[in-house]
């Protein structure tokens, strides 16, 4: 995987030479160019560190219910071989990394023979053999789905209408809204200025996830925030003097920033 020769260091020394780090060189930038001189400082950043790597991989229709944690358990499975294959010989009972390699080879495959999908199908199934072979045909990729078993419109228009229906009923003896009247000659004139040390703290109580068009992955934006803080200071007060929030932030919803 490319972020195994990452190098930390490395990249927060490319932010330190950046401009991202220098204020003169961004003290008069607005919103839009903030954030687009960010996201090109970064992407050039990793892909001088970790180059895109584009490969091509066939999902096999037989391993549908392969999930996310079956793949991570055998992700963590194939580090540990590589680590016990370094260190000494697989069958070395006395090396640490041969023992924890083995254990989870044990784990890895008690997942795969557990499979709660398998069972249920099974279990659910086992006194109708035609809906059976029905079920596997359809996980394997065999036959075709009935177009019966589509979603129409009218189907997915009376799904919210009866969603609509029961927030209404679960809120229907609920306490009318109070409201507080605004005192009279209260305005709110300016917002305070967003501080470099309120920054780092809003960045470090984030969720560790993060969306495709988000340039930094949650956990490396947390390790160098302390490099960003003064940049990330600079456009939150711009965007909080102007009353703009900048297009290509507003565009992405599932942006950090």
């Amino acid at each position: 995987m490319p972020w195994r020769s990452f190098s930390l260091d490395a990249f927060l020394l490319g932010l330190q030479a950046s401009p991202l780090y220098n204020e003169q060189q961004f003290q008069q930038l607005d919103g839009d160019t903030l954030v687009q001189l960010h996201d090109d400082t970064v992407t050039a950043l990793l892909n001088e560190l970790i180059p895109v790597r584009h490969v091509s991989y066939r999902v096999q229709a037989s391993s549908l219910w392969f999930n996310d944690k079956c793949r991570t358990v055998k992700q963590a499975l194939q580090l540990s071989e590589r680590v016990a294959h370094h260190a000494s010989l697989l069958s070395d009972a006395s090396s640490a990394a041969a023992v924890s390699y083995r254990c989870q080879r044990h784990q890895y495959a008690s997942l795969l023979r557990q499979s709660a999908f398998w069972s249920k199908r099974i279990d659910t199934q086992q006194l109708q053999p035609c809906q059976l072979w029905r079920s596997f045909d359809k996980l394997l990729g065999r036959g075709k789905t009935p177009l019966s078993s589509a979603t129409d419109a009218s189907a997915f228009h009376q799904f919210f209408d009866d969603k609509v229906a029961g927030v209404r009923a679960a809120t229907a003896h609920a306490d009318e809204p109070r409201f507080t009247s605004v005192p009279a000659g209260c305005k709110l004139r300016l917002f305070t200025p967003v501080t470099q040390t309120e920054i780092m703290e809003m960045v470090q109580a984030l969720p560790n996830k993060q969306g495709l068009s988000d340039p930094l992955p949650t956990w490396l934006l947390k390790n160098s925030i302390d490099v960003l803080a003064l940049f990330w200071c600079r456009s939150f007060c711009w965007s909080l003097k102007h009353g703009v929030v900048p297009s290509s932030m507003s565009q992405h919803t599932l942006r950090r920033f």
